[in-house]
């Protein structure tokens, strides 16, 4: 605050002021008061307003300069309250037990909210993990009545797509369990050193049954390369990738690999890792329809379904934007490369050394 707004504030006080001492030295005037005395009079009047007026300008500018300079440095600006001293004039007294009042009332509020939110999380993690016990017997079930009978060709095919819709239910029911992981970091991971190649091979079978019903061949150029990884998490992202190079595979019984120059008959998914420096690229490679250009910066975000997504009801959006936060969690980068029509590339980033 400075002087001439303290001063632009207080103007019709200093207005009044003034004239109370005109009307005062008039009335001294008036009754024949010596001059000596009337000048005496006007100056105790002057320097008296003036001496009230700078000290109280000086005591509230500092405090308001105080918490200009706080709110301006503090980053978590909802702490202002329990960091701000008391004033000492009667209107910042006021001031800071309102603001005192409305800040417990905010957290409380606040309070209350995660109290329900981590609740209703719990609940639907409890309730993931229940749901998954009758999906793996409906599996099982599935396929022991497979095993006890020579059943026919229409009923086989009945069966491995009835069972490729329980792993879609089970993949969806994981989605969930992972995004609430996602959006409430509880450190409920754990990183640690890990074959890259064994983790490929572990998302190929938990979604085998997907890529044989649909005929994808699955090749893989990983050596014995080791990241810094949690198993599970990256199990769970690279089978959200496979499941949406399924999703969009093209209709054509032949494609090209992004970029690659190469082109492979049927459909195909294959894995390729690389070592930089410090660090190791993993390729997640299809050669399905591709992303559009104004798309592909966006297939990261949130709910974001795209032109491909729009001609699927099965398209939610989600499977990508948690596969970016759960890397953003582990310290791991996320990219994607595509060509309308000649499939898409995902690019997972490693270190090599633990953080």
């Amino acid at each position: 605050m400075t002087f001439g707004e303290y001063l632009r504030d207080h103007v019709y006080h200093i207005l009044i002021w003034l004239l109370m001492t005109a009307v005062t030295e008039g009335v001294l005037l008036l009754f024949g008061s010596i001059p000596a005395l009337s000048v005496f009079v006007l100056g105790i009047l002057l320097c008296g307003g003036a001496g009230i007026l700078a000290y109280d300008f000086l005591r509230k500018a500092a405090f308001y300069n105080d918490m200009a300079e706080k709110m301006e440095h503090l980053k978590e600006k909802y702490l202002f309250a329990e960091m701000q001293e008391e004033p000492r004039f009667l209107e910042g007294k006021i001031w800071h037990r309102n603001l005192e009042d409305i800040s417990k009332s905010m957290n409380d509020e606040i309070a209350r909210h995660e109290r329900v939110s981590s609740e209703f999380k719990e609940y639907t993690e409890r309730w993931i993990h229940e749901i998954k016990i009758p999906i793996a017997s409906a599996k099982l079930i599935l396929h022991n009545s497979r095993g006890e009978s020579r059943v026919s060709d229409e009923s086989g095919e009945n069966s491995r797509r009835l069972k490729e819709q329980i792993g879609r239910i089970e993949s969806d029911v994981e989605k969930v369990l992972y995004y609430i992981r996602s959006e409430v970091p509880r450190n409920d991971y754990r990183i640690g050193e890990h074959t890259l190649r064994e983790i490929v091979r572990e998302a190929v079978r938990e979604n085998k049954d997907s890529l044989i019903l649909n005929r994808f061949s699955v090749q893989m150029e990983i050596g014995e390369e080791k990241v810094y990884t949690d198993r599970k998490w990256l199990v769970f992202m690279l089978g959200q990738m496979i499941s949406n190079s399924v999703k969009y595979a093209r209709e054509e019984k032949h494609g090209d690999f992004p970029g690659s120059g190469k082109s492979d008959t049927g459909r195909v998914i294959r894995f390729r890792a690389e070592t930089k420096a410090d660090r190791i690229r993993l390729f997640v490679e299809d050669n399905g329809i591709g992303i559009s250009t104004g798309d592909l910066p966006r297939i990261f975000d949130k709910s974001f379904t795209g032109e491909n997504g729009r001609k699927t009801a099965a398209s939610t959006g989600m499977g990508l934007y948690i596969c970016r936060k759960l890397c953003t969690e582990m310290g791991h980068c996320i990219g994607a490369e595509s060509e309308p029509g000649a499939g898409t590339r995902i690019i997972v980033e490693f270190g090599t050394v633990r953080l």
